[in-house]
Order: C-alpha cells, then sequence, then structure tokens
C-alpha cells in the first residue's frame, strides 16, 4: 500500500519515537540540574563558614561583651573600647596583687541552631579588666573547663586560682597559668562517668585562709599542703549546679545560695537560711556596701531584644530585692546561657559584670 500523502500546507505529525527520545532527554537535564544544586549548597553549607539554616542565636561573627558596674545607687554601663571577651561562658575574679578583674573566657562567641547548628566560634582566652579597658593575653597553659567551675582570689598565695568541676587547678601569675598540684583531694566524678555529682562549688574562706569545696555532699579545705574533709555539707536536694561560694567577709563566713534555701558555713559547720525564689543567677561579695550581691535573670520581663534582672542583698539573715531600674539587660541571644560573672573591683569601690551578646 502506497503511504499517504498529506495536504500542501499541513505540517507533517511527529513520530512516537522521537517524542519520548526528547521527553527522556529533558528529564535527564533536569535531574542533573537538581544534582548540581543540591551538591553546590552541600558545599556552601559546609565550606561557606555559614549554617544552611537561618541562625537563631547568635551569628557568624559576635560582638564584645558589655561591662556593667554597680556602685550601691545605680548600675553603668561601661563604654569600654571595642576588643574584649564575647563568649556566653567566662569566670572571672578581682586580682587584688595586680588591682585588675581577670576574666577566663572559655565559652562559644557563636551559636547558632538549626540542621547543622552548634557552636561556630569556641573561644579560649585569658583577660583582665582595668576599669576602663580590656587586655587579651594569649591562649597557652589556660586551665580545663570540666564541669562547673570557680575562680577566686587565694589570699595566701596572693593570686587568682580557678578551680574546675573535677577538683583540678590553675593559678594566675599575670601572664599565663599554671597547675596547682593539691593531691589527696576529693573524688569528684568526672562529668558523662555515670557517677552523679550531686554539687560542685568552691570559694576562698579568707578568716581561715582555706580553698574550700562542696562536693556530692561534702565539704573539703585545703590549707596549702593537705585536704581536709570537714563534716556535714549542704543537703543533696539544695545543690545547683551552677553555683558559688561566696566569702562575706563582714560576718567572717562563706555563703552558698542553693535551689529553695542560703547556707552559711563558719569554718566548721554549715547553717540552712530559709530564702525567696532566687535560685538562679550570680553571686559576690560587695565589699563597699558589706554585702553579698546577686544578680538574678527575668525572663518575665522581656521586649524584642533583651530580658531585664533582679538584684538582691543578703545581709547574713535575710535577702531583700533591691528596688533599682536600668539594671543589666540580657540580650535575648543569651538569656539561657550560663550566668554572668560577677566581681567586686576593690580599686574602685564597683561591682564589675560582663554580660556577652552569643
Amino acid at each position: 500500500m502506497w503511504p499517504t500523502q498529506g495536504v500542501a500546507g499541513t505540517p507533517t505529525p511527529k513520530r512516537w519515537s522521537e517524542r519520548r527520545l526528547r521527553s527522556r532527554v529533558l528529564a535527564i537535564l533536569g535531574i542533573a540540574v537538581l544534582l548540581i544544586a543540591a551538591g553546590i549548597g552541600t558545599w556552601l553549607s559546609i565550606h561557606g563558614g555559614q549554617p544552611a539554616t537561618p541562625p537563631l542565636y547568635g551569628a557568624a561573627r559576635s560582638s564584645p561583651g558589655a561591662v556593667w558596674t554597680w556602685d550601691g545607687t545605680r548600675y553603668t554601663l561601661s563604654s569600654a573600647a571595642a576588643a574584649g571577651p564575647s563568649s556566653n561562658n567566662a569566670d572571672m575574679a578581682y586580682d587584688r596583687s595586680r588591682g585588675v578583674t581577670v576574666l577566663w573566657d572559655h565559652g562559644c562567641a557563636s551559636l547558632v541552631m538549626g540542621f547543622q547548628g552548634g557552636c561556630l566560634t569556641q573561644v579560649d582566652r585569658t583577660w583582665t579588666w582595668d576599669g576602663t579597658s580590656w587586655t587579651a593575653y594569649p591562649g597557652q597553659s589556660n586551665p580545663t573547663a570540666v564541669g562547673p567551675g570557680a575562680m577566686v582570689f587565694d589570699s595566701r598565695l596572693g593570686q587568682v586560682v580557678y578551680v574546675n568541676g573535677t577538683g583540678r587547678a590553675w593559678h594566675w601569675t599575670g601572664s599565663g597559668w599554671l597547675s596547682l598540684s593539691m593531691p589527696g583531694g576529693p573524688n569528684v566524678p568526672e562529668p558523662g562517668s555515670g557517677i552523679a555529682s550531686s554539687a560542685f562549688a568552691a570559694g576562698y574562706d579568707e578568716g581561715r585562709d582555706l580553698l574550700v569545696l562542696v562536693v556530692s555532699g561534702g565539704t573539703w579545705s585545703w590549707d596549702g599542703s593537705r585536704w581536709t574533709e570537714v563534716p556535714g555539707g549542704i543537703a543533696v536536694g539544695n545543690a545547683r549546679e551552677d553555683a558559688h561560694l561566696v566569702y562575706d567577709r563582714a560576718n567572717r563566713q562563706l555563703v552558698y545560695v542553693g535551689s529553695s534555701a542560703t547556707w552559711t558555713w563558719d569554718g566548721s559547720r554549715w547553717q540552712r537560711h530559709d530564702q525567696p525564689a532566687i535560685a538562679a543567677g550570680t553571686a559576690a561579695y560587695d565589699g563597699a556596701r558589706a554585702t553579698t550581691m546577686l544578680i538574678q535573670p527575668d525572663t518575665t520581663v522581656c521586649d524584642r531584644t533583651s530580658c531585664r534582672t533582679t538584684t538582691w542583698t543578703w545581709n547574713a539573715r535575710t535577702w531583700t530585692q533591691v528596688p533599682v531600674g536600668g539594671g543589666p539587660l540580657l540580650p535575648l541571644t543569651r538569656s539561657g546561657a550560663f550566668p554572668i560573672p560577677m566581681a567586686f573591683d576593690e580599686a574602685r569601690g564597683e561591682m564589675v559584670m560582663f554580660v556577652s551578646s552569643s
């Protein structure tokens, strides 16, 4: 049979095989484009320095934290120079021998959340504050942050000492850290060891020249040559992971702010005191006003950028909330982070607080 001839001016229909071939080519090209785009996106998320999802906390580059001071009447935001510590976890103590505040910055400076979230910038640097500006020191031989730790001024040594959550200690020489040998101390469980550590806190008893540790319900003191276990201790149910021991110079006793009660230690025994709901926060001794001061985050009073704080003082008998306005503001990006470090600057008679933005 002869082929049917088309009518002049009418296009000849395409064959089915040609249509299938064209569809297959387009499909292959589409898959190739998708694979290339996915590969580029993965490479950028890994090597581009930014998370694949938008950051919820922090940014790739964080700014130095803020320094607040308290003179007994009002808070002041310091106009410090641009350079300074920036992470969300730091310890601080006043160095009487050198007249500066020592801060060891060992947290996360850029914290993000998302599919590839986490800490973008881990820091490990020591700074000193002279009342006006920060001075940075190389991160050599810095302490090891294992569990909660505490920084205190050891009057016997005349140096700032840091003790970590496993009982290891370092002292600040003015330019670097050196390890302190303290054999025979309490057996502090390593974090993640499966052994529950009910409490860890460290403070310096200036009246008796003792470094004191509270750990696992017991109290230990170091006199420069040996450890001694003191009978009795903080009630296990009242312990806090972020608690520190504050020496009340006016009443010659250590103060421990627990989860539901305040405890004082006179060198031989602990005494329990009732307290309002101030479990969270940072405490330090205000030498100019002879009171223990505590700054507590107040997440019930927040706006779009920050949360306020409340101020409390302890006079060895009761806690009193100080009715002040304009206290330190905690950025929303760090409102749930570690407690802000605080120390009393004896040379200037004011309390110093460091608030990071991450």
